[in-house]
């Protein structure tokens, strides 16, 4: 395998947007991104453009020499919308540039390696050093950090902060959730935000009589957890896991209401959920019934210990058919045979490992 970095950017469009795709479309077709820096705005290089671009370096693991990976890379582009004409420093949609590629040296009428202009552009240096500042130019024979230090480049590259980064955990009643969510907000340094349903005087009353009270237990749920991850986001620019999401609420609601009920119940849905910023991520754990059942009865909640286990297919069910509708909203999905202590160990480090893949 080889080891490349490149870095991407774009001043057209929606950059943000444009960014992830490139960075989907290098995963589909180039190979493994190991590791992604944090993305940058930058003023435009070599330009009079008052169009400030956003840049990123990412490290790749890849089967392709050099001039294939141009190639792919050139292919790409034109998918995001690139057009090349004789200026090189003109706006584009996207830019995607080999910086270094193994420890080699290459120049051709295709491809040089390193990037000639590396060393000269804070926008690629300050990313780069993030993720590789101990790499050695192989001309110059100095790391990327000592050449972000040399650099005469007076252009503000500065971080570019978005708006929160929210990751939910999603999955049946006792698949483990709020213990998994709170490890990974700890690990991720990140704000924990529980869900409060055990003060919900109806939910008890909802499982002895589910016909009685199912519409006010999904209208009150919707107005609680609205109300809690309204204020939860009003931060800015906080990394947040949460123990659910707002969908939460429709699948539910689809598993317990009368079709008319549900009708009724969706239109409210819709309207609180359009005032929430979508999840950047959605954490699913899959587990059998007999798991749920174990994890129930452990938890000792005396009005939960009567749940079916057609109940709990039928909302795993609805939670699969929800999850599929969300097509936009990356989602990591878990199946877990068994709980162990170190189950939720394993799961951290395979969210981890994916979040380096991923801007979020």
């Amino acid at each position: 395998m080889n080891r490349a970095f490149l870095c991407l950017g774009g001043n057209l469009g929606n950059r943000l947007e444009n960014i992830e795709n490139a960075l989907k479309l290098i995963e589909k077709k180039v190979g493994n991104i190991i590791q992604t820096s944090n993305i940058y705005e930058t003023q435009a290089w070599g330009s009079t453009s008052k169009n400030n671009f956003l840049n990123l370096c990412v490290e790749i693991s890849t089967k392709m020499d050099s001039q294939t990976l141009l190639k792919t890379l050139l292919i790409i582009e034109k998918k995001l919308g690139r057009s090349r004409g004789k200026n090189k420093n003109a706006d584009r949609t996207m830019d995607i540039d080999i910086l270094l590629f193994n420890n080699e040296i290459i120049e051709n009428k295709l491809v040089q390696i390193p990037h000639p202009r590396l060393h000269l552009r804070k926008f690629v240096l300050v990313p780069l050093n993030e993720i590789a500042p101990k790499i050695k130019h192989p001309v110059l024979k100095k790391t990327i950090s000592a050449l972000l230090k040399d650099c005469k480049d007076n252009l503000y590259t500065r971080k570019y902060e978005t708006r929160n980064k929210i990751i939910c955990i999603e999955g049946n009643i006792g698949s483990g959730k709020t213990t998994l969510a709170k490890e990974l907000a700890k690990q991720l340094n990140a704000v924990f935000v529980q869900e409060h349903f055990e003060n919900n005087p109806l939910l008890p009353l909802f499982y002895k009589n589910p016909k009685k009270y199912a519409a006010a237990l999904e209208t009150s749920f919707l107005i609680e957890r609205f109300n809690q991850l309204k204020m939860a986001f009003k931060k800015k620019n906080i990394s947040i896991v949460c123990d659910h999401s707002i969908y939460k609420c429709l699948w539910f609601a689809k598993a317990n209401l009368t079709v008319k009920d549900f009708n009724h119940f969706e239109k409210k849905f819709h309207l609180l959920a359009s005032e929430l910023p979508s999840p950047n991520l959605i954490i699913y754990l899959k587990t059998n019934s007999a798991n749920l059942k174990q994890n129930i009865k452990k938890r000792g909640r005396d009005y939960e210990q009567k749940i079916r286990n057609s109940y709990l297919n039928k909302i795993d069910k609805e939670y699969l058919n929800g999850l599929k509708s969300l097509k936009q909203t990356p989602q990591l999905h878990f199946e877990i045979s068994s709980y162990k202590n170190s189950t939720n160990s394993n799961l951290i480090k395979e969210i981890k490992k994916y979040l380096k893949k991923i801007v979020i």
